[in-house]
């Protein structure tokens, strides 16, 4: 079975500055018992990831991107194509090859159409599609109360990662990790604030920033002035893939506590894999990703969370005991639940009967 898997715009497949949405669509084509036969389209970049099949697109707007994707699918005609976070570009994709099923892997909730209109419409570019994966219940059960009629061609997958890469370090450091995009609404700044306020002898919080957009460039340097003259406190940028396993396996605690609602956050699973006792937030798809595994926190957007999230934080680094039952239930729930292998199948078993329909 050939697959083609579409990447939107605003991706970076490659090493240096790859997404999450990147990150998972080239894991699971590298366990897929189909990767002779898949290939990826995306956005044209300087240096993609180079042991995938990737054929860029050049464009300058969204139209001439999925008109891009299109010459790139009509050229290697796929069994089945998978795209990536966009409805309007698989919708297009289905429109315009009508014989091969396409699949919408949504990542991210879908921002709600208010009007029956602005549904409809919506409803329609869904109706195209041979089926819509997941990566959470939570995110399912959202999309699906606007537009139910989905349900039947519905399903989740979890995001997996690879467990023998994913791992602790053979000794772990008094290190508390941030893992994620430099956005206000990851928690950064109350984070901050919790650490000063605590100021933990030994200890280091060490911020590892995804830095893109011209928003987060600009936000990744309040935080640097924040933190400026703080020797415990240390920022880096854009790591690649080697360096965040390094940092994550060596920490004691990651501390990810985003005030959005996140879809299944990639960085609470890899720092689980890697032994780190994790503090994050109990909403959204954190509580799928984490199950029993992590500390949660209620209600981020309260204004006692800046005090309750100091609170936790104190608990695991005073409380070894507590640190230990949570990096080694983390790590279990990540081994037996979301390793890559199981993860990859499910999904290629999930294909494999799409292209058959």
């Amino acid at each position: 079975m050939k697959i083609a898997v579409v990447l939107p715009r605003g991706m970076q497949f490659s090493r240096q500055g790859a997404t999450s949405i990147d990150i998972v669509a080239r894991d699971l084509v590298l366990k897929s018992r189909f990767r002779p036969n898949t290939y990826v389209v995306g956005a044209a970049i300087p240096d993609p990831f180079s042991d995938v099949d990737f054929r860029p697109v050049e464009a300058t707007s969204q139209k001439r991107m999925m008109r891009g994707i299109v010459r790139k699918l009509k050229a290697d005609l796929p069994d089945i194509v998978v795209v990536h976070q966009h409805p309007e570009t698989a919708a297009f994709v289905a429109k315009t090859l009508r014989d091969i099923p396409v699949v919408l892997h949504r990542h991210g909730l879908l921002k709600e159409s208010r009007g029956f209109f602005s549904r409809f419409l919506k409803a329609r570019l869904f109706s195209k599609l041979a089926g819509v994966v997941f990566v959470s219940d939570f995110i399912q059960q959202r999309f699906l109360e606007q537009f139910p009629a989905v349900q039947p061609r519905a399903q989740v997958v979890y995001n997996g990662v690879d467990t023998t890469f994913w791992c602790p370090a053979a000794q772990k450091k008094h290190d508390i990790i941030y893992l994620g995009r430099a956005r206000e609404d990851k928690g950064i700044l109350p984070l901050i604030k919790a650490f000063k306020a605590l100021s933990p002898e030994g200890w280091t919080l060490k911020l590892v920033l995804g830095v893109q957009t011209e928003a987060e460039l600009t936000f990744a340097d309040v935080v640097d002035k924040l933190c400026a003259g703080h020797e415990s406190i240390s920022i880096t940028r854009n790591e690649q893939s080697a360096a965040v396993q390094g940092h994550l396996s060596e920490a004691s605690i990651a501390a990810l506590p985003s005030i959005v609602r996140e879809g299944f956050p990639r960085a609470v699973v890899e720092a689980m894999a890697c032994g780190c006792a994790v503090l994050a937030t109990r909403q959204g798809g954190t509580v799928e990703a984490a199950g029993e595994a992590a500390l949660l926190l209620e209600d981020p957007q309260s204004d006692t969370f800046e005090e309750r999230l100091k609170t936790g934080l104190a608990s695991l680094i005073e409380g070894q005991d507590l640190r230990q039952h949570f990096a080694a239930a983390g790590r279990s729930r990540v081994v037996n639940v979301l390793g890559l292998t199981a993860v990859a199948k499910r999904y290629d078993d999930l294909l494999e009967r799409l292209s058959k329909n």
